[in-house]
């Protein structure tokens, strides 16, 4: 398995991995970054290629908005 992101849930304006997903979320909420505020897509997308990529399953794990790797 990968152990490395793509760049598709890394914000495009300043690098980092960190969503502000609000409370309320559906696949059509659109996500932005929590440290530039850059729209990154919505989160029914955004969460497919989390999952495609092993998800909270896999070595990488979501919490509070930020992506971080297992190990």
């Amino acid at each position: 398995m990968e152990r490395k992101l793509d760049h598709g849930l890394e914000c495009p304006n300043c690098g980092t991995i960190y969503l502000n997903i609000p409370k309320d979320v559906t696949d059509y909420t659109p996500i932005a970054c929590t440290t530039c505020g850059s729209f990154l897509g919505s989160w029914g997308d955004l969460e497919r290629s989390f999952n495609m990529q092993g998800g909270q399953h896999g070595i990488f794990e979501m919490s509070e908005g930020q992506i971080i790797r297992k190990d």
